[in-house]
């Protein structure tokens, strides 16, 4: 009797898992011809994709919440750097003396030192840093998820802690559109030097844990992206509308994201000026822009990356590199090189990062800008 109870109450708890199952399904098909119906494009859950899925607990990826900079590297002295080791939110390579003069380099994933996944840790400031090495000692500050905003604050914390700062360097451009780091009308009109979830800490008053201690949003991301994405837009939105409610508009502007990189990159320039360094920043480069970087080689991997990419995507990107690429046109101290390393037989390891040997041309190519701004430096100064 007990075993017939038994396998009865089994079969009804299996029963209700299929009609759970068929339910969510039934709504996440919804979610997705909704987001198509608004123009956008329906999204395939990472456990039905071929992508690789990173394991964000990794000492080399994991993140902790910083106060001052929304997240920060928590390697936990556990993440092996090649040809280099980590310290703290930097990385510092092997190839040159300690005794030369200081560059730091800062950026987000492209340029982390201590995302080994990517390139196999063949990072372009690895490479740039082998070619200095005669002349600097390289410290790598980037870090995944980083914008101008990051580097900014980062920069304004650190830069009187070095010893002998002479120059710092930055590659950033892609993690400042519009919609990154927090929804474009919160930041723009509410907080627009802060991310959305310092936002939400300041408002809540919160700590926010980004330790990957918590795995449910993961987890519902890669199984139901699309009703994942509704929840967070309606979620965000009533924040928005909240906030923005709370804004007297007579006393703040609004900072679009065209603007705040331009703050940004401005006070990094004068914040390096003071602690007596020069200060280059690079419009990174990245696959989808138009122009040369999405003209791919027929049937190469750069091809495959580039025919995989998402329409809303493409267009985001583009007009917001059209407004970067005009001022930074403006600003003596900002290089183009968005068009270079682009698409051939194969330099993308994904459409935001370059694969070692993409890396290496990358490197190649801010180090010949690097020792022309030496050389009209040192011309300068014989004057």
């Amino acid at each position: 009797m007990l075993k017939f109870n038994l396998v009865g109450f089994g079969r009804v708890c299996f029963f209700n898992l299929i009609v759970f199952v068929g339910l969510l399904a039934g709504l996440e098909i919804s979610a997705g011809v909704g987001r198509v119906f608004l123009g956008k494009n329906f999204l395939f859950g990472s456990f039905l994709s071929n992508d690789v899925n990173i394991d964000l607990s990794h000492p080399c990826v994991e993140m902790k919440t910083d106060v001052l900079l929304s997240h920060s590297p928590n390697d936990r002295g556990l993440c092996s750097v090649k040809n280099g080791a980590a310290w703290n939110d930097y990385v510092v390579y092997d190839f040159a003396s300690k005794e030369l003069p200081q560059l730091l380099v800062l950026g987000g994933s492209t340029s982390s030192g201590l995302y080994q996944h990517i390139s196999n840790g063949e990072t372009f400031p690895m490479f740039l840093a082998e070619s200095l090495a005669d002349d600097y000692y390289l410290v790598n500050g980037g870090v995944g998820g980083y914008s101008s905003l990051q580097e900014y604050f980062k920069l304004s914390r650190d830069a009187a802690r070095f010893t002998d700062l002479r120059m710092v360097i930055a590659l950033n451009g892609i993690n400042d559109m519009p919609g990154y780091n927090g929804v474009e009308s919160v930041r723009s009109r509410v907080a627009p030097f802060m991310t959305e979830l310092q936002a939400d800490m300041n408002g809540s008053q919160s700590w926010i844990d980004q330790r990957q201690l918590h795995l449910l949003p993961n987890l519902l991301d890669s199984a139901v992206p699309n009703l994942y994405s509704l929840f967070s837009h309606v979620s965000k939105t009533r924040r928005a509308g909240y906030a923005a409610a709370s804004i007297e508009d007579s006393l703040f502007s609004l900072v679009p994201s065209g603007d705040r990189w331009e703050v940004n990159v401005s006070r990094s320039r004068e914040i390096s000026r003071i602690a007596g360094a020069d200060y280059l920043v690079f419009l990174q480069p990245t696959l989808g822009l138009l122009g040369p970087q999405s003209a791919p080689v027929a049937g190469t991997d750069d091809y495959e990356q580039f025919a995989r990419m998402d329409f809303e995507y493409l267009t985001s990107i583009r007009e917001h590199y059209r407004d970067l690429k005009m001022r930074c046109a403006r600003l003596s101290f900002c290089i183009d090189i968005s068009d270079e390393v682009p698409p051939s037989g194969g330099v993308y390891n994904d459409p935001r990062h370059h694969n070692a040997t993409g890396n290496k041309i990358l490197a190649d190519v801010i180090h010949k800008h690097i020792m022309a701004n030496l050389e009209f430096s040192d011309a300068e100064d014989s004057q």
